[in-house]
């Protein structure tokens, strides 16, 4: 079975318990004041409908032997993941308000109130969270946001005072993530007249298709000093020539565990090092250890890899980083709310899963990006760009 059809089958596993008891709590909640029964079947069947998408998938494999989830539907794609966060929200709503219900027949005389005014809040939650959630869900996936970042800097020369990187990451140009959208991406990084742009990998989704067209509109970046590239799991995985061929043709460097020095003026450079850790391309100690000690001589040193783990951070701080840029999490992408909690796939993975985090003297940021990874949706995590500018400290 596909990966993209097993995922979203474990997806629709865990959505079934929440809706079977929202179904089975507006049906018992309606019966006494719908005496219509196709209206009472009206909400179990909006939830029935988001397995819409799993269910083709299912028969289409069984049927026919191959499955091409990304040429279902757009529409319906977008249902099935809008009915996961949806399904969890309300869930946590209509629990509260069942247990407030409860305690208050257990303390409160006069049940008749209670049972009145239930009904009208449970049916409330249903339209009021579903309109709350479906208006956060589109700003999510498609408003790109610019997190200003000011990072202080010891011993800082006056000709980097106020130095603007811009961070972005997961491009992933595929049927979701288009021109327009790489386009508005990028016009977005130009607004903030970097000094410097660095992307932390994954210039596509899969496979070949995309990686001219996400190149080209990644190409039109602007800044003083240049724009580079690091490889992420989708780049390595549809074949990093490829990729690196595409961005060569867009004066993108692609830094595959190298060290690339920019001179600022006649005695001050600044140093990335970009390396390659990914799943399928572990990064060698011993490289990594030859690229950070060699990057003693740069007045700001920049570690840049798409996946960030505790062995990398300890280099990076062992020769005294000034700053780590890494991506792959996309934020989380799709933040779960169950019971006042917010669950996503990324915190399975690290503890790094989006903003600034500080780790003794080191900044590490992980950005957002812009593209997807299962669904094509957002929640909790939209797109941004993050634009750190550098201060004295």
């Amino acid at each position: 079975m596909p990966w993209l059809l097993r995922m979203t089958l474990v997806v629709a596993v865990i959505m079934l318990p929440a809706i079977l008891y929202l179904s089975f709590r507006y049906y018992a909640t309606s019966k006494s004041y719908i005496h219509s029964t196709t209206a009472k079947l009206l909400a179990p069947a909006l939830f029935l409908s988001f397995f819409t998408y799993p269910l083709a998938g299912i028969i289409d494999f069984y049927t026919t032997g191959t499955i091409d989830l990304l040429g279902y539907p757009q529409p319906l794609t977008y249902w099935f993941w809008f009915g996961l966060i949806f399904v969890f929200q309300l869930v946590t709503w209509v629990i509260f308000f069942d247990l407030i219900k409860m305690a208050m027949n257990n303390f409160y005389g006069d049940k008749n109130i209670i049972s009145r005014w239930h009904p009208h809040i449970i049916v409330t939650l249903f339209a009021a969270i579903f309109l709350f959630t479906a208006t956060k869900t589109y700003l999510h996936t498609t408003q790109v946001e610019a997190k200003q970042i000011t990072i202080p800097v010891e011993n800082l020369p006056e000709s980097l005072e106020g130095f603007t990187i811009v961070h972005i990451t997961d491009i992933q140009g595929d049927e979701y993530t288009g021109r327009t959208e790489i386009q508005n991406y990028i016009r977005k990084v130009n607004n903030q007249k970097p000094d410097l742009v660095i992307f932390t990998g994954d210039l596509i989704s899969y496979g070949t298709d995309f990686i001219k067209m996400a190149a080209q509109e990644f190409g039109k970046t602007t800044s003083t000093y240049g724009t580079f590239a690091i490889v992420g799991d989708h780049d390595y995985w549809a074949g990093t020539p490829h990729v690196e061929k595409a961005l060569t043709k867009e004066n993108i460097p692609l830094l595959q565990d190298e060290n690339h020095t920019i001179p600022i003026d006649s005695s001050n450079n600044i140093t990335i090092t970009g390396i390659t850790e990914v799943y399928s391309k572990k990064s060698n100690p011993t490289t990594v250890d030859s690229l950070t000690k060699n990057s003693a001589n740069s007045v700001l040193k920049i570690f840049a890899s798409h996946q960030v783990n505790d062995q990398l951070i300890a280099k990076a701080q062992q020769q005294s980083y000034n700053l780590m840029l890494a991506g792959h999490t996309h934020g989380g992408q799709i933040h779960v709310p169950f019971m006042g909690m917010n669950f996503s796939a990324s915190q399975q993975e690290t503890k790094y899963i989006q903003g600034l985090y500080q780790e003794n003297h080191l900044p590490i940021n992980v950005n957002n990006g812009l593209g997807f990874t299962l669904a094509p949706i957002r929640y909790g995590a939209p797109p941004n760009i993050s634009v750190i500018t550098l201060q004295k400290k």
